[in-house]
């Protein structure tokens, strides 16, 4: 029992440590499989699922309203006196003092001026709407993903372009120490350089520190542990992005749910006007009693009546005037889908403009990538001259510190076109409405 006991504790030593580096392994991620861990494990995914679970519950709810309700009643009653009957012959019991009493009722709706289904109908509604926002937060979940992880590896790749320019900014500085020492330079000059490059540490830092934002941030919306090491996969092929306006201005108004969502809220609308139009009609009952009376706690002994008794009856009733009151529910019912059916027509204009947005950045970012690749080409030329012109003393450390911070915004421009157009197709498909695979 003890050589167990210590082979359990062994075991379970060897194996913590590894169970704590599995927690701290780096998660390799694509684009979309983020999006797609994203949507699996985000706390906004199950928020919008409980809220359809919540709305299937109020069908459930409206559903139980068209079918019979049972009602139970029970009473007790004692008198001071036992009750009784004056008659010219003399004084008659008619009760006992102490009476009980319990009922059973069934009342079944048969006509409600079409209130109960038409609530029904609204319930049902209320669950496509939910599904409805569920798709939106979806897709807002996804394009934000799809950013964070596009500005992850942007930042990324800035931090190699400031790591270069700090180790550049080493080595020149290192020969205009060379140079100074044989007094062939200023001592501006080196002032100038070690400025420069101390700017440049600085800026090593910062953008460290964006970059463990970046990731912070990614995993956050993948309900991560912020400070778990992720690793993003590069983008290798930049899709192409021959699109029509019109054909996509329609197809976003078609898809997207936000117009989804306010035409289902004019459904519900129209019915509720429904409802309030059932004022109008005289309700109709079936209902089904059975009770009994007596001196006992049963109630099953009465000496002066029937101890028991059943009955069916209908019962009808109808509000016929409130001074305007349901005229006024229809009206204000009525307003209310104008006011929706403005309101889509708004939403439209503005997914048009939204697919318009997208589409014009899309195209400014894909000419950026074309002149920032000629003009980092042109800057890495320019900057490998001037290093070779500096060391034959041909130019001083302004000229080249100038080339180089051409070529570290040479190469940030070109990083920041290329995840641009990549954040603006992610952008273009929010816009459209296209959903994640999932």
């Amino acid at each position: 029992m003890i050589m167990k006991t210590i082979c359990f504790s062994i075991l379970i030593w060897m194996i913590l440590p590894l169970a704590a580096m599995a927690q701290k392994a780096p998660l390799f991620f694509s684009v979309d499989q983020a999006v797609k861990t994203a949507i699996l494990r985000n706390p906004g995914i199950e928020e919008a699922a409980e809220y359809i679970n919540s709305a299937r519950e109020a069908v459930k709810s409206s559903r139980a309203d068209l079918f019979a309700k049972a009602a139970f009643n029970y009473s007790y009653t004692g008198l001071d006196q036992q009750p009784i009957l004056k008659t010219a012959q003399g004084e008659t019991f008619i009760a006992h003092a102490n009476q009980y009493a319990w009922d059973l009722t069934l009342a079944q709706p048969l006509f409600t001026g079409f209130a109960l289904s038409t609530t029904l109908d609204i319930a049902k509604l209320g669950v496509k709407d939910q599904k409805i926002q569920r798709e939106m937060v979806i897709l807002d979940l996804a394009r934000d993903v799809k950013i964070a992880c596009y500005n992850f590896l942007l930042t990324q790749k800035m931090l190699l372009v400031v790591e270069s320019e700090v180790t550049s900014l080493k080595a020149h500085g290192q020969i205009a120490r060379e140079f100074y020492n044989q007094e062939l330079i200023p001592k501006n000059d080196l002032l100038r350089s070690e400025v420069a490059l101390a700017d440049s540490i600085q800026t090593l830092e910062k953008t460290r520190a964006r970059l463990d934002y970046a990731r912070s941030l990614l995993n956050t919306l993948m309900d991560y542990d912020v400070n778990r090491p992720v690793s993003v996969e590069d983008v290798e092929k930049i899709p192409g992005s021959d699109y029509e306006l019109t054909q996509l201005a329609q197809h976003a108004i078609d898809k997207r749910p936000l117009i989804r969502g306010l035409k289902n809220t004019l459904n519900q609308t129209l019915l509720s006007e429904k409802l309030a139009k059932s004022s109008l009609y005289p309700t109709l009952s079936l209902v089904g009693r059975y009770e009994q009376n007596g001196d006992d706690l049963s109630a099953a002994n009465n000496d002066y009546a029937n101890s028991q008794n059943a009955s069916i009856s209908l019962q009808v009733g109808w509000t016929f005037f409130e001074w305007g009151k349901t005229c006024a529910d229809v009206k204000q019912t009525r307003h209310r889908g104008k006011a929706v059916r403005e309101r889509i027509r708004g939403a439209e204009n503005t997914v048009r403009l939204e697919v318009k947005d997208a589409l014009l950045n899309i195209e400014v970012a894909k000419e950026n990538i074309k002149t920032a690749q000629k003009s980092l080409g042109q800057a890495r030329e320019n900057f490998r001259i001037t290093n070779v012109q500096y060391a034959q003393q041909v130019v001083t450390s302004n000229i080249v510190l100038d080339a180089r911070s051409f070529l570290t915004n040479a190469d940030n421009n070109y990083y920041q076109a290329l995840y641009g157009y990549m954040a603006y197709l992610a952008n273009l498909n929010r816009a459209l409405g296209d959903m994640p695979d999932m």
